[in-house]
Parts: C-alpha cells; structure tokens; sequence
C-alpha cells in the first residue's frame, strides 16, 4: 500500500486544462504506533556478601592427670595376730558372707559352704612366702551329750605363695556335713535357702530362726529318721540290734543335726614356707573323726 499512495501523488497535473480539478487525496502517513521506549534495566545491583567471621576453635588439649598413686596397705594389717612375721585374722561372719559374695568366681565356695563347715582366714608375712600350710580343727557337739563340744575332724590345707605384706583370705572348707536334713528343715519353717544361711551367718540359731515351729521340726526329723531305719533294716542293711540302737539314740542324734550349722573352725595354725615345697600344692585333705 505505501508504493501506489506514492505514484499518484507524483503524477503532472496539466492533463487537460478543463478538466475538474481532482481532488487531491490527503494521503495521511498512517498513524504508526507509538515507539516503545526500550526497556532499559536497571543492573542488579549484588548486595555484598558478607562472610561470616571464621571463628577459630581452639584446639582441645587434654591436660595431663596425674594419677594418685593407690594407698599403701597398712603394714602391719590391724587386729592380726602375729607370731614370727606371720600375720593371721579370722574374719566376722559379715566379713565371711561379704567375701562370698563379692566375687562370682567364688560360686563353688558358696555351694561347698552351703552344705558342709566352713570357715576363713586371712594371712599375711612380713617376707615372701614360697607356700603357705594352714591347719585346723572342726568342732561340733557330741552326741552323747549336745552341750558339750568335741573335735569333729582335721583339716590341712597347702596353698602358692604370697609376696611380702600381701593380705589374702583363705577359706577352709571341708566335708564336714553342715545340716544333714536342711531341706527337711527349710520346707518345715517355710523358708528359703539364701535367707536362712544369711540368718546363720548372722550368728543366729535354728531355735531362734525356727521359733515356735521348732518342735514341728523336731517331729518331721524323727518321722524321716525313723522311716530311714525300718527301710535299712527292710532291706537287710542292718539288724534288728542295730535298729534299736539306733532307735535309742536317735534323740540325740537329732538334737546333734539341729546343733551341726554351729560347727567351728578353729585351732587356726598359719606356717609360711620359704624352700620348695615337697608335696602337691595346693592341696585340702580333710580327716573326720568317726567317735563322737
């Protein structure tokens, strides 16, 4: 359209001198649209980055503790018995349960001196031992009469040496029956094991542990004793003569298993060796005495 608006505009005008004047086409420039202003932008402007201060952390050194160095023993060891630098105690029966109880390598101590006496020292020396020999008697009441205390077996014990100034316990154990119907007894008085050893320990007797059940303890230890004869007898391992005896003694007999717990270990002997031993070690032999 903008080539042909141009010609005719450009054309002579002396075509014909008559000729009507032609109107003359106003050729307006079509309205363009108005320019864009250009969109200038406006450059980003980047907000400084502001870096964080690095903060050193200073290095952790560990300062150097000086151990205490751990307190000497007390030599020589308090309320021991000395004779010769050889140092022995008996422990207290809170001392005994506390050492039985404070190491479970201990556990076949435990059993052993649940069923049979026991006892314990500690032992000590004022030079190196190559060995130790410990012997000691087993007390208990004689059957013919309860109040009266008589050796019930010995025991030797040879155990390792020992350096100097070193206290060690030692526990005595032997075969020495504690409490031949002790689940007779227990299930009488309506009580349990570890609690009536620990009652025991504690110096206790049967009397006072069983209180007014004593003598129904007393009766179900005749029954089973009794019973335990006519079935020996039934069975022809004893005679009728040895039955009666038996019979006949069997109060004191009983009165001699309620009384067995009170054993003691005592007659105590401490040797500390310094030659080569020239038997096993160690070793515990126990010899019970058969006439009560």
């Amino acid at each position: 359209m903008a080539s042909i608006l141009i010609l005719m505009v450009a054309a002579p005008s002396s075509f014909a001198a008559t000729q009507k004047p032609v109107p003359k086409t106003t050729v307006k420039a079509a309205a363009s649209a108005p320019a864009k202003k250009p969109v200038v932008k406006k450059p980003a402007v980047k907000k400084p980055v502001v870096k964080k201060p690095v903060v050193k952390r200073k290095a952790y050194v560990r300062k150097k503790v000086k151990l205490a160095p751990p307190p000497k023993p007390v030599w020589p060891p308090k309320n021991f018995i000395e004779n010769d630098g050889v140092y022995a105690r008996v422990p207290t029966g809170a001392e005994l349960v506390g050492l039985l109880s404070a190491k479970t390598t201990l556990a076949k101590t435990v059993s052993a001196c649940e069923a049979s006496a026991c006892g314990a020292v500690y032992i000590a020396s004022e030079t190196n031992c190559t060995w130790w020999e410990i012997t000691a008697n087993v007390f208990g009441p004689s059957y013919a009469d309860i109040t009266s205390y008589i050796p019930f077996g010995s025991l030797r014990m040879l155990l390792s040496g020992t350096a100097a100034h070193t206290v060690t316990p030692v526990f005595l154990i032997t075969t020495e029956p504690l409490i031949p119907n002790q689940d007779l007894i227990l299930q009488t008085i309506g009580m349990k094991k570890e609690k009536f050893y620990t009652l025991i320990s504690m110096g206790q007797s049967l009397r006072q542990i069983a209180g007014a059940k004593i003598n129904a303890v007393v009766n179900a230890i005749s029954i089973a004793e009794r019973k335990d004869i006519a079935d020996r007898l039934a069975a022809g391992a004893i005679t009728e003569e040895q039955s009666a005896a038996q019979l006949d003694s069997l109060p004191a007999r009983i009165a001699n298993e309620l009384t067995t717990y009170n054993l003691t270990v005592g007659g105590i002997n401490v040797k500390c060796w310094m030659n080569d031993p020239t038997e096993p070690v160690p070793s515990t032999t126990y010899t019970p005495i058969t006439q009560r």
